[in-house]
């Protein structure tokens, strides 16, 4: 299961801090499966918060490695045939 740490960051709220996190997620790496905040910061200015910084940690359950999905490697590794792949006889001189 492949992990993923990125950081959103946001000057209205821990909660659009974490959404933003999460566009930027879908965006470079897909969907993620879950997330878990790991670390919430905030900046203080004049005894106010003005900025709002959280670190996620996102799980991804498939992975989108495209040599997972290829049914004849697949097929291949488990030593099961798969229905819809062929077998293939390699020669080589």
């Amino acid at each position: 299961m492949p992990l993923r740490t990125i950081i959103g960051t946001s000057t209205k709220s821990v909660d659009d801090a974490i959404e933003r996190a999460l566009v930027v997620a879908r965006h470079e790496y897909g969907e993620p499966d879950w997330f878990e905040v790991s670390n919430t910061r905030g900046f203080i200015n004049n005894g106010c918060v003005t900025h709002y910084q959280v670190s996620l940690e996102l799980g991804y359950e498939t992975s989108t490695d495209p040599a997972e999905s290829d049914q004849y490697l697949n097929s291949a590794q488990s030593a099961r045939r798969h229905r819809y792949v062929s077998p293939v006889i390699d020669r080589r001189f």
